[in-house]
């Protein structure tokens, strides 16, 4: 009888240890689970089980030479908005597209993904992802430095048409909860058909003349303008500011404009 309540003893305890066993197993699948990283697009690295939440867009007017000034500058403008982004946060580098005014170059867009210390080993190779993002970013970034830095005088500066087709992008529509446009740019809009900044007296209310259909909607877009300053067109510039682009941005209905100091 004793070898028998001795047995059942040990029967018992093997059964709580395997109870606490499948327990711990369970927890560890479990973590395992919820540290898994969510399924992304292979190209963008943005989530596909649920809706973006935020997307930066920064549109770059290389229609001028950028100067060495000027590059250093954009560089620096591109590290700060980086830095701004939560992890599967969408960025977006343009570059205004003279030729087709309507179709800006889109040089980078992709999600962040989210930083290595974040993710489970077991599911991802977190830092080659990372990797691969600085990597694009550093491309792209110095892909438009080159292009910006190479270019000369261009026949038009068409800003207000890459402010409108950012505007009417698909990927940066109104379902998405916050949405930022950066715009760099010497501001001197010019279309050799229509309206020029370069001309005197050209205000926002000589624009709205012959512009039937008004500003883009920017509605719920925060906007953050870099000024790249042109000695050469320094009046102009200064009266473009003051003039034309806050009544622009303000019958746009944007968010919040904030204006980088003059340089």
């Amino acid at each position: 009888m004793r070898r028998g309540r001795g047995a059942g003893a040990r029967n018992a305890l093997g059964l709580v240890l395997i109870g606490v066993a499948m327990l711990v197993l369970g927890g560890l699948a479990g973590a395992s689970l919820l540290l898994r990283a969510p399924p992304t697009d292979a190209e963008t690295l943005c989530r596909i089980d649920a809706p973006l939440g935020a997307h930066t867009i920064i549109l770059v007017d290389a229609t001028d030479r950028l100067e060495s000034r000027h590059r250093r500058k954009l560089r620096a403008v591109l590290a700060q908005e980086r830095v701004r982004l939560a992890q599967y946060d969408r960025l977006t580098i343009m570059r205004l597209n003279v030729r087709r005014p309507q179709e800006p170059a889109i040089l980078f867009s992709k999600c962040l993904p989210r930083p290595p210390e974040q993710t489970n080993p077991l599911f991802e190779n977190a830092r080659m992802t990372q990797q691969r993002w600085d990597e694009d970013f550093a491309q792209a970034l110095d892909s438009a430095l080159r292009s910006a830095g190479s270019s000369g005088p261009a026949r038009a500066s068409p800003i207000l048409s890459g402010v409108r087709a950012v505007a009417a992008d698909p990927d940066f529509g109104a379902e998405i909860p916050r949405r930022r446009l950066v715009l760099v740019s010497d501001l001197l809009e010019h279309d050799p058909e229509g309206f020029s900044l370069y001309v005197s007296d050209a205000n926002f209310a000589a624009w709205r003349a012959i512009a039937p259909s008004g500003p883009p909607d920017l509605a719920r877009i925060d906007l953050r303008v870099v000024p790249i300053d042109r000695p050469d067109h320094a009046e102009r510039q200064a009266y473009a500011l003051e003039n034309f682009w806050p009544a622009f941005f303000d019958a746009a209905d944007a968010q919040s404009v904030s204006f980088d100091p003059a340089p």
